[in-house]
């Protein structure tokens, strides 16, 4: 079995921890590890690691290495842009049968990157019993009950009893409707032979290639000649889910109803029924104070955040941005991050953190000629060889031991030690220990920006 883990996702709905180059898939909001992270570790249960796929967009790519650091052994397929889950699972098929050598009466599993999932035990047998049910010939979703009617989710109805195993039970579907009208949505809740969709999927690499070819031939006549060629022709293809394309359209559909604790945490309410909270209804994540406060989500990634005397709101606190809601107004934080990029605000689509290739970036502080910059650089990577025009850098190594190499000498720095850079001077830093290694970087000029940055060989040095 092989499994697709698609990350290429850039939602905005749980701003502003989350940004368009900061998606919610490598945000830490369920402990010390993204969600990404949790979604792979969760899938170790059932395959090894030469057996995963994760699909992103090419601008994220740092972000999973760095997320899944220092796992070896999956594959990366780096989508050249955001077309949806259509193309996203045709990608994946073609590269499971071209480039892992899968067979076609292999499964393959489709997982969502960004959601919640309890116990993990159980997750992992209802997967188990997919896998036996696509070997059967069946396009497989995992349904959720639903416990209100919610318009972001498609809907299965559920049919006649497939096939019985112990406590579990898959059933033919009906119809599948995606995104239905609020009142729709109601009717279904009523009615009661209703699962919410989950995201998750599983179907032979056969069985996917056939549905392909029947119910998307606007696909489908790009991936005839194989996976290169369909990342060649990326940009004509139709920007389409999965659900529509395939699972509102097979003929041999069928679901598994999960009882499970699940959420794909859509919005800050989501995020508030999934977290643990305190006797008065409470979720205080981070470096909060809740006194004589009801039923509130209060979030803090640095800064003291302290509420007093308020009921049924969410306070999220980032380091450049600050979110106060309504609990039940959530679901407008989209509409919020709309009008932020209308005003061509920078909080709207960039966060305060960047992955790199070699590791990551934090701003800490910046004012008209300077920038402060906590890096952490990861073992055996390395930043450079870099070129600055118009500023110099000075670093304060806080953790690890580096490699400092100019054109002309090299040295050693190691934690409480300082290094500096003038203009136009070529240079690389390289981790060399065991451990993530992190510095203090000062950057001082007339000019900042991004590209004041010139790659150069590495011959140069």
């Amino acid at each position: 079995m092989k499994v697709l883990i698609m990350a290429g996702g850039s939602g905005t709905r749980l701003w502003p921890l989350s940004r368009e180059t900061y998606p919610k898939q490598f945000l830490k909001i369920l402990g010390d590890k993204s969600l990404l992270r949790i979604t792979y570790e969760r899938l170790l249960r059932l395959v090894d690691h030469k057996d995963i796929i994760v699909a992103t967009s090419k601008e994220y790519e740092y972000h999973v290495r760095n997320d899944l650091y220092p796992y070896e052994g999956y594959s990366l397929i780096l989508e050249p842009e955001r077309k949806n889950t259509g193309p996203t699972i045709l990608l994946g098929v073609l590269f499971a049968l071209e480039k892992l050598s899968a067979k076609e009466d292999d499964v393959l599993l489709v997982i969502p990157s960004d959601h919640y999932v309890k116990p993990e035990e159980r997750y992992a047998q209802y997967l188990s019993f997919g896998e036996k049910l696509a070997k059967m010939g069946y396009m497989v979703a995992f349904g959720i009950k639903p416990s209100y009617p919610d318009t972001n989710f498609g809907y299965i109805k559920l049919g006649d009893t497939i096939f019985s195993e112990k406590d579990l039970s898959a059933y033919r579907i009906d119809y599948f409707v995606e995104k239905p009208p609020y009142q729709t949505a109601q009717n279904f809740l009523k009615e009661g032979s209703y699962m919410w969709n989950s995201g998750n999927f599983a179907f032979t690499l056969k069985v996917g290639l056939e549905e392909f070819k029947t119910n998307a031939p606007e696909l489908w006549q790009w991936a005839q000649k194989g996976f290169h060629h369909l990342m060649e022709n990326y940009s004509k293809l139709t920007e389409v889910a999965f659900d529509y394309i395939e699972m509102e359209k097979t003929k041999r559909g069928a679901v598994i109803p999960m009882d499970i604790e699940w959420s794909d945490i859509g919005s800050f309410e989501g995020l508030y029924k999934v977290l643990p909270r305190d006797d008065n209804g409470n979720v205080c994540v981070g470096n909060t104070l809740c006194v004589d406060t009801e039923n509130t989500l209060a979030y803090s990634v640095e800064r003291l955040l302290a509420l007093v005397g308020v009921k049924n709101v969410v306070v999220v606190e980032e380091r450049d941005a600050l979110l106060v809601i309504k609990r039940d107004m959530s679901h407008k934080v989209k509409d919020l991050v709309g009008v932020l990029k209308k005003m061509g605000r920078r909080e709207a689509k960039h966060h305060v953190e960047v992955h790199e290739i070699w590791g990551k970036r934090l701003l800490l502080d910046e004012g008209e000629a300077y920038k402060i910059y906590k890096l952490t650089i990861y073992p055996n990577r390395q930043m450079g060889p870099y070129m600055h025009m118009h500023s110099t850098r000075t670093w304060m190594v806080l953790k690890g031991t580096l490699l400092f190499k100019l054109k002309d000498s090299e040295k050693y720095a190691s934690t409480g030690e300082n290094l500096f850079i003038g203009k136009a001077q070529a240079y690389s830093i390289k981790n060399t220990g065991f451990i993530p290694a992190e510095l203090i970087e000062v950057r001082v000029g007339e000019y900042l920006g991004e590209d004041d940055q010139v790659l150069i060989d590495s011959k140069a040095l």
